[in-house]
């Protein structure tokens, strides 16, 4: 019987490669999520460093298959990519600050109100944004706007708690979603499918 003769290191069926990993591009993340860090924290020395370079490195191996971030290639790639990325992300900070802002304004006013004009509930937000990172990004923005909240999200539905119905305008007129859109290259956004949520003891709830 004919035997068929291998030369040695090879196997019949080679397995499926891991592709490379972008070296490149893990330095790139990680120099985006340590400027992240600094940004949010605030504090410059020796042992915040350390903090830094555990945190993000720990965030960077929790996600190996995801060394580089795709906001870019969303944009079309290549130096016109990034910098299109980094105007859609600064457009979006800078709509993140300015609406923190005014939400700390109005939640102060709602509670030295002589009446007190709060009214919680909760509202249902049905996104049209596509990637997941997208959903988290929005997801977050909520909880840091004061005056709501994220309790759930799953899929492409958001559970958000609102002090009061005021308080929720930038979800209520599609704002958030819009920007964090731009920021993924998913172009413009319609606005979300939203539902408020009876109280409790209402008919419905």
């Amino acid at each position: 019987m004919a035997t068929t003769r291998r030369r040695p290191g090879t196997s019949q069926a080679s397995a499926p490669q891991a592709p490379p990993r972008r070296w490149g591009a893990t330095l790139t993340l990680f120099l985006i999520l340590a400027a992240f860090w600094l940004f949010l924290s605030g504090r410059i020395g020796v042992r915040y460093f350390v903090f830094l370079a555990l945190s993000v490195g720990f965030v960077e191996w929790l996600n190996p298959d995801r060394p580089a971030p795709a906001v870019p290639r969303a944009h079309g790639g290549g130096v016109l990519g990034v910098a299109r990325a980094a105007l859609a992300l600064v457009r979006y900070l800078a709509w993140l600050v300015w609406n923190v802002i005014k939400a700390n304004l109005q939640v102060a006013w709602m509670i030295l109100h002589p009446r007190l004009p709060i009214d919680p509930s909760f509202l249902v937000v049905r996104s049209t944004l596509r990637s997941e990172g997208a959903r988290v990004l929005m997801a977050n923005a909520i909880t840091l706007t004061p005056g709501t909240v994220t309790i759930d999200l799953r899929g492409n539905r958001f559970l958000v708690h609102s002090l009061a119905p005021e308080a929720a305008g930038a979800l209520t007129g599609g704002e958030l979603q819009s920007v964090v859109a731009g920021v993924f290259g998913e172009g413009a956004a319609p606005p979300a499918d939203l539902s408020w949520v009876p109280p409790f003891g209402e008919p419905g709830a």
